[in-house]
């Protein structure tokens, strides 16, 4: 697809074709969409991050929608996860979150919610991309209609949890300058916790600080002498963890230990667990041992959640800090998963470090790198030659992923293997030939 990747869409505010004019482009599309799937529901619910084109963006899609007679409802600044929970309670016909998630300030746009919460599926995102036709219209500012749910929101994750679940640990948590900050260190406390909040107000987003610079949440974690820390992404969507050692735990590991907590208590449907292409070869290895089913998907919380559906499992994620719970929404949520790992703790009476200590993971390299074209690798013979040579001299307990992000102009590179110093020879010699030829 021209604008949709594996997330939505996504590109730098201006510079592409990602403006106003586009925006409006957008919801013109969504209003012929929904007008023709669900003729008698015309409301999207829309929701957006921190980011200083925000607003501007919101304005010009909800015009767009009124083109169409589709009535635009703004909740204003919040989390993904408070978007898709309010598309499900207000029944609407579409939610729109309006966030580049991890990517820089610079950087926005569109997530779609189905009435059901969940992402949009390929095919509607396809039929949403062809209906699209940008040209060049005036933009009228016009009132869009507020509401609120971040109240419903937290009275929904506070009945999910046993009062006081938190009682007597001390939490830090980075809130990336973003949309967490009005629901993460609320909902900590009101379960019991003493929150330390660091990126609250006053930054860029994910300038620096949150789930992509996870050390500012460990040396703090350390400081504070707190119990845990949580490191959210710009729109909330994923977290990512340290002990109280201030030890950032690998994703595999927190997914690798929720399963095995969630499988000892009976909570684990199907015995199976879901992961993806990206995570690592050592996370499968270790749930095998628990008599745990991994299945992996396609990379993207949403290709997680739709294989969930086929095997029938509650719990499924990414190593990037998204993970799916589906009991409790059926879309990612970082506080959800930051909840679910105290309760771990807490169920089990052991530390993080301990409860990650079950899976071990195989050595691994991975990186990505700016490229000025997506060409497909089997068109590019350097790298094909050596991706051929070094899949030889790694044999079978390996494993090697190449693929092109859905998101930015980046290429991902993945090398992991049994023998740790085969992997590093492998990886910097693909990065070599990647940097040379892309």
């Amino acid at each position: 697809m021209k604008y949709f990747g594996t997330d939505g869409i996504r590109d730098r505010v201006n510079n592409t074709f990602l403006n106003q004019n586009f925006a409006l482009s957008l919801g013109e599309a969504v209003g012929m969409f929904v007008k023709k799937n669900n003729p008698t529901n015309s409301t999207i619910l829309i929701g957006r991050d921190t980011r200083s084109s925000g607003e501007m963006l919101l304005q010009a899609f909800a015009q767009g929608l009124n083109n169409l007679d589709c009535q635009a409802i703004s909740i204003g600044i919040v989390p993904t996860p408070v978007l898709a929970h309010g598309v499900i309670i207000n029944k609407c016909a579409l939610g729109l979150m309006i966030t580049a998630s991890h990517n820089p300030e610079h950087d926005n746009g569109f997530k779609f919610f189905s009435p059901l919460g969940s992402k949009l599926s390929d095919a509607d995102e396809l039929a949403i991309e062809q209906m699209i036709l940008t040209n060049e219209k005036p933009i009228i500012h016009q009132p869009v209609k507020v509401s609120s749910v971040i109240d419903s929101y937290s009275s929904h994750i506070l009945s999910l949890f046993p009062k006081n679940l938190l009682y007597g640990k001390k939490i830090v948590v980075d809130l990336s300058y973003g949309a967490t900050r009005n629901t993460s260190p609320s909902i900590l406390s009101k379960l019991g916790a003493e929150v330390v909040t660091l990126s609250k107000e006053g930054g860029r987003i994910n300038d620096g600080v949150g789930s992509e610079f996870p050390q500012n949440m460990a040396k703090k974690t350390i400081l504070e002498g707190a119990d845990f820390g949580i490191a959210h992404d710009g729109d909330g969507d994923r977290a990512i963890f340290c002990d109280s050692l201030g030890q950032v735990i690998h994703g595999d590991k927190i997914l690798g230990l929720l399963a095995i907590h969630e499988h000892s208590k009976n909570r684990l449907k199907s015995n199976t667990f879901i992961a993806t292409i990206h995570s690592n070869s050592g996370l499968e290895a270790s749930l095998r041992r628990y008599k745990i089913s991994v299945s992996l998907s396609g990379v993207g919380d949403k290709k997680v959640a739709e294989l969930m559906k086929k095997k029938n499992s509650n719990f499924g994620g990414e190593s990037s800090g998204h993970l799916v719970a589906s009991d409790f929404l059926p879309t990612g949520d970082g506080l959800i998963t930051s909840l679910l790992v105290a309760r771990a703790m807490v169920e089990s009476k052991k530390p993080l470090n301990n409860l990650a200590e079950k899976i071990t993971l195989w050595p691994s390299f991975e990186g990505s790198f700016l490229v000025s074209k997506k060409i497909p690798v089997e068109m590019c013979p350097p790298l094909k030659d050596d991706l051929e040579l070094v899949r030889k001299d790694l044999g079978d307990q390996a494993r090697i992923l190449i693929r092109y992000s859905g998101t930015e102009p980046k290429i991902r590179l993945l090398v992991e293997s049994i023998d740790k110093s085969k992997a590093e020879y492998a990886y910097n010699r693909l990065a070599k030939t990647i940097k040379k030829t892309l």
